[in-house]
């Protein structure tokens, strides 16, 4: 159980409101400044300025309060649900990710956590990277893989693996294996993720860094799986932007083609992530280590 304390220092953190942090946990506004002042008076240091324009900050010992409370606040929600759990249960294992390592790659991750660690089980949650990292918060989940920037005061990351993006298309399509120039693309349909995606968003990098946008297609079609757009890609409705392991073995089954092009290149890095100074550390290490061991197989061509 967090101190009251610090949950309304968070709970400020998040609006940079007084009078939004008290409707929130539903004390007065005096009452939250009361308690932003016990602690900073306990700490002996400022936790909050404002600015010219009257604009809420964290000051640097702030930000390491928070990422401190915000870790004790997800622990102990862990915790609880741990203690209410019956003794005879096994001990579960609730890790988040993206759509797209989650349903390209996490399974065999689990799969081999859970040959060496047989009396566990595991809960695996599918989401945006801001959301999962709010589930962190939430204590909803021990860890995510992700391909964004974390703080590192704020959280333990570790680099997974890099992924690049390319372009695929059907074996039928008339660019299919051919090296052009982006524009070339153009007429052609597109399909993609929904709006509001990691995908979506890396795509839209990828056309601007390019000066090229959606519209500048012949068409598009916006969907909302990975699993689904390779499907439309396969039979030959347009072409797609993916992770090159997301498209691996239908390359390699030929039910994918692929299309080069010029002066092109896109990566990311997938990062294993956990709250900072977490109590369960030492169990995100171990499936950490088991991703470590799997993905090279996973990355077999």
């Amino acid at each position: 159980m967090l101190d009251l304390r610090l949950d309304t220092f968070l709970t400020l953190c998040e609006t940079r409101n007084y009078t939004k942090t008290a409707n929130l946990i539903n004390i007065t506004q005096p009452a939250v400044t009361q308690h932003i002042k016990y602690l900073e008076g306990y700490y002996e240091t400022k936790l909050l300025y404002y600015d010219e324009k009257r604009r809420l900050h964290l000051t640097e010992h702030g930000k390491l309060l928070r990422a401190y409370a915000q870790t004790v606040k997800a622990d102990s929600l862990t915790i609880e649900r741990m203690l209410k759990t019956p003794a005879d249960q096994p001990d579960e294992l609730k890790l988040g990710t993206l759509t797209t390592t989650g349903e390209a790659l996490v399974p065999h991750m689990i799969a081999g956590y859970l040959n060496k660690y047989p009396d566990k089980k595991v809960s695996m949650y599918l989401g945006e990277s801001d959301a999962l990292l709010q589930q962190l918060k939430t204590g909803r989940i021990s860890f995510c893989i992700i391909d964004t920037y974390c703080p590192p005061s704020e959280y333990e990351c570790y680099e997974l693996f890099e992924a690049d993006t390319i372009c695929i298309c059907s074996p039928d399509h008339p660019l299919a294996e051919k090296t052009v120039d982006f524009k070339e693309l153009n007429d052609y349909r597109l399909i993609f993720r929904e709006n509001d995606t990691n995908s979506h968003r890396n795509l839209m990098q990828i056309l601007h860094m390019h000066n090229q946008d959606i519209n500048n297609f012949k068409s598009y079609v916006e969907i909302d799986t990975i699993t689904s757009i390779q499907q439309m890609v396969m039979e030959n409705i347009g072409i797609s932007f993916i992770y090159h392991f997301i498209a691996q073995k239908n390359l390699d089954n030929g039910s994918l083609s692929r299309i080069y092009i010029r002066n092109f290149s896109s990566h990311a890095m997938f990062n294993f992530v956990w709250l900072k100074n977490s109590f369960f550390e030492p169990v995100n290490r171990q499936f950490l280590e088991v991703c470590k061991e799997m993905l090279p197989s996973c990355f077999q061509k």
